[in-house]
């Protein structure tokens, strides 16, 4: 239950508006620029509707029929594009109430162990690191030799339908694209092994004083 409290508390760090700040400028696409379905170009504020995207992601608002300005009340996304990030919303809240239940579980479950047998207790958190390692070797690797196969099979387990497969012009491409996404996911994964490990560590700490 700790990997996956913990996934889920970097999946949602990588959700605000200081990550999706940091990130602007750092990827081909963020020119401000995409194209509509007829082929026409049209700009729109790069920064104004990445913090419009992300503070619905953080229930700050319900409305995705923003425009491409803060004054303009035309919808700059497509209503696929909406309907997808309604579909997100409804992934990151399910992630957001698995890692709470994980935490609830992982504190129970420590306090149980901790007041029963310590060096089981510290055992448990020392050898915790083992099954986590092999999925972050696994994903991981998937990353690095086809990041797009795995973009696509994540889509296809969360999602029941297909409005996740937009156009390279659509303004959620233009501000999260692909690439965002492997960089998002790799640090997902390199943050949950250095915690994993430093978890380990300590515990293996306590054990040495014990037996000492």
């Amino acid at each position: 239950m700790l990997p996956i409290f913990l996934v889920a508390l970097f999946a949602s760090l990588l959700t605000t508006r200081p990550y999706i700040n940091f990130s602007e400028g750092r990827y081909a696409t963020h020119d401000e620029t995409g194209t509509t379905p007829e082929g026409e170009t049209y700009t729109f504020d790069h920064t104004y509707v990445a913090t419009m995207l992300i503070d619905y992601l953080n229930y700050r608002h319900d409305d995705l029929h923003f425009g491409a300005f803060e004054d303009d009340d035309e919808p700059v996304m497509r209503d696929i594009e909406i309907r997808h990030m309604e579909d997100v919303r409804d992934v990151y809240t399910n992630i957001r109430i698995a890692g709470a239940i994980s935490l609830l579980g992982v504190i129970a479950s420590s306090l149980i162990l901790y007041f029963k047998n310590r060096r089981i207790f510290y055992e448990t958190f020392r050898d915790a690191f083992y099954l986590p390692v092999f999925f972050i070797l696994f994903v991981g690797g998937w990353f690095i030799i086809d990041f797009s196969a795995a973009f696509t099979v994540f889509h296809e387990i969360f999602f029941d339908n297909d409005d996740w497969i937009l156009r390279s012009g659509d303004v959620l491409i233009r501000i999260l694209p692909q690439t965002f996404w492997f960089v998002s996911g790799s640090i997902i994964l390199i943050l949950l092994g250095i915690s994993m490990a430093l978890v380990s560590f300590m515990a293996r700490k306590k054990l040495m004083r014990i037996d000492d």
